[in-house]
């Protein structure tokens, strides 16, 4: 029997003659020299008492934790306002603007400042985003979240950075005008 590793979460014992031809392709073999008389290479005595393989070892090693993008302090950031209605003000950072002048990808940081946010709730949204601004579509990367003492409540990767339409008439699309005319006019 070997130990198949099935997407690093459990184990699966295979009994090598009953394995399919992939899984036995993926299992290396270490050269040794074969039994006398016999025509097969022998197990291992590592393999025969159970040892894990190299590939299964790596696969237990704790992953790293990825590190989010550090967000611009308002110190550091050039803040431009974009827009506003009765509840946000929303602005974008000229400072960390990366456009794409192939792609007309522009990558942002962008703060939306709640102006009804009371007491210890979240007052201001820090996103890092990416506008196509040909398509007028967006992708949400990571968000922070800050309550109104300016202390971070929240850091989170998007888990899901899929591109989504822009609404006409809405602070997202106003932030992608005005994002289109700096890709335009650079």
């Amino acid at each position: 029997m070997i130990s198949v590793t099935n997407d690093a979460h459990k184990a699966i014992s295979v009994p090598l003659d009953e394995g399919t031809a992939a899984s036995k392709k993926a299992v290396k073999s270490t050269a040794v020299k074969p039994a006398v008389g016999t025509d097969k290479t022998p197990v291992t005595v590592a393999t025969a008492k159970g040892a894990a393989s190299p590939a299964a070892t790596d696969a237990k090693k704790t992953p790293v934790p990825e590190t989010l993008p550090v967000p611009p302090t308002d110190e550091e950031a050039a803040w431009t306002l974009v827009g506003s209605n009765s509840t946000y003000d929303v602005y974008y950072d000229t400072r960390t603007l990366k456009a794409d002048p192939k792609s007309g990808i522009i990558t942002v940081w962008n703060k939306w400042v709640n102006k009804k946010a009371m007491g210890a709730a979240n007052k201001t949204l820090l996103l890092q985003s990416q506008y196509d601004v040909r398509l007028r579509v967006v992708s949400d990367l990571v968000q922070y979240q800050y309550n109104a003492l300016g202390q971070k409540t929240d850091g989170e990767k998007f888990p899901d950075t899929s591109w989504y339409p822009l609404s006409p008439d809405t602070l997202g699309m106003e932030l992608c005008n005005a994002l289109k005319a700096v890709f335009l006019n650079n």
